[in-house]
């Protein structure tokens, strides 16, 4: 008996330090794709992913987001994060890893699990069942080793870094990218643009509709400030999430997630009271 309780202490013990190092690590990176995804953020969970990790502490960016400068500087201060499919015929089941710069897997969530049938109701429950590991994590940034120094260049994971960082930059500066390719990343209204709904429709000149009241969209800094016409506040924020598509929802009572559908309607998903999806849209219209 005191054998398998010294055992336990053990594993519980290595939990914690586990968790305690995770602190050292400043930022965690989300790819636009996981390797699981047929698509870009494929189920919006990409999105779901960052929206996440934000909301239990952690400074978050997408991996095509221009780098901090201290993260540009050492790439050892930020984990990438993976999301692995256990998935089997009935049970969709995902995994949540964090990946230090050298390739190795820092931490690993238990496995979420969701009986779901919607393929996308399913990927996100499973992947908040995952997180509430993350959850218990209370993770707050502790500078430590890892913020000390990045890895000595005589390993081949620094060229890794270098290379990544090198990547991320020429992303919105490459010579053959015209202004037309640039405008979705540094102005978030040109987003709503591709939809033909909206063509060559500024945020000012967007509609949407809900319950017989209107609203507006008007961009802002962090992506898009959500309006009730003729309120002169607005009463939600759109956040930029990275992706051209997708956004965090951020209003005094709910978080989650928002994006637009193919008829440039805007959908907002996120968890009640009762820890169900709610799904709210809003009917896109173009002012005359």
């Amino acid at each position: 008996m005191k054998k398998i309780l010294f055992i336990l202490f053990v594993i519980s013990g290595a939990l914690n330090v586990s968790a305690q190092d995770l602190n050292e690590y400043k930022y965690v990176i989300v790819p636009e794709d996981f390797e699981l995804s047929k698509e870009k953020n494929q189920y919006q969970l990409n999105a779901l992913t960052k929206f996440l990790f934000e909301k239990y502490g952690f400074e978050t960016l997408m991996k095509n987001e221009e780098k901090p400068l201290d993260l540009q500087e050492n790439y050892c201060l930020g984990l990438s994060a993976k999301v692995k499919d256990n998935s089997g015929l009935f049970v969709t089941k995902l995994v949540v890893q964090l990946e230090d710069c050298r390739g190795n897997i820092v931490f690993e969530t238990k496995e979420g699990r969701s009986r779901e049938k919607d393929f996308k109701a399913a990927h996100h429950e499973a992947l908040r069942d995952a997180f509430s590991d993350i959850e218990e994590l209370n993770y707050q940034f502790n500078p430590g080793e890892v913020s000390a120094a990045a890895p000595s260049s005589d390993k081949q994971p620094q060229a890794v870094e270098n290379a990544e960082i090198a990547q991320s930059e020429p992303e919105t500066q490459a010579p053959e990218a015209s202004e037309e390719v640039k405008t979705p990343i540094s102005a978030p209204a040109e987003v709503v643009v591709e939809n033909p709904m909206i063509n060559n429709a500024s945020a000012k000149e967007l509609n949407f509709e809900k319950d017989g009241i209107t609203y507006l969209l008007e961009k802002s800094d962090a992506g898009y400030s959500f309006y009730q016409t003729n309120s002169e506040e607005p009463f939600a924020v759109l956040a930029k999430s990275g992706d051209e598509d997708s956004f965090i929802y951020k209003s005094l009572t709910r978080q989650g997630i928002a994006y637009f559908d193919d008829g440039g309607n805007l959908i907002i998903e996120y968890l009640n009271a009762e820890n169900k999806k709610v799904k709210l849209v809003y009917k896109a219209s173009a002012n005359q």
